[in-house]
């Protein structure tokens, strides 16, 4: 026996390892629920709406519009007078009406009113007899003439 020098081992075919071919193996199916990634991402485009051709049409929009711009503007300084800030360009650029700033405005109000509000009551009344200053003229008069 020789300690130095390797010996070559040979397996029996019921020893062998199984070989296992990764280089080609086929991708794993896909669930048939899941839609294709593609489909996911194309995008739906809203159709075009069309342009109003009347100008009459168009002038009667812009009338109305300026209208409502003005109220709402109008509302904003009369809630500045009475110590309600309002910002009137974010009011009309998220569409609240006129009416429904109106309205906010007074609740706004209403609910200041309600934690001010104080009850006025008129002091109690003494008791039957003089008060201590007409008491104290009385004495001093007295006291003057004798």
């Amino acid at each position: 026996m020789k300690t130095n020098e390797t010996e070559p081992v040979e397996l029996e075919a019921s020893e062998a390892a199984p070989v296992v071919q990764t280089e080609h193996l086929p991708p794993p199916p896909r669930p048939a629920a899941l839609p294709e990634p593609a489909a996911a991402i194309e995008p739906v485009k809203a159709p075009m709406p069309e342009p109003a051709a009347d100008p009459a049409f168009k002038a009667a929009v812009a009338d109305k519009l300026r209208a409502e711009f003005a109220e709402i503007a109008v509302i904003a300084a009369q809630a500045a007078r009475l110590g309600v800030r309002i910002d009137a360009a974010d009011a009309i650029g998220k569409g609240i009406s006129a009416d429904a700033l109106r309205r906010s405005v007074l609740d706004t109000l209403a609910s200041r009113a309600e934690a001010t509000s104080v009850i006025a009551a008129a002091p109690a009344t003494p008791a039957v007899g003089e008060s201590p200053i007409v008491r104290r003229a009385k004495e001093r008069a007295t006291a003057a003439r004798t």
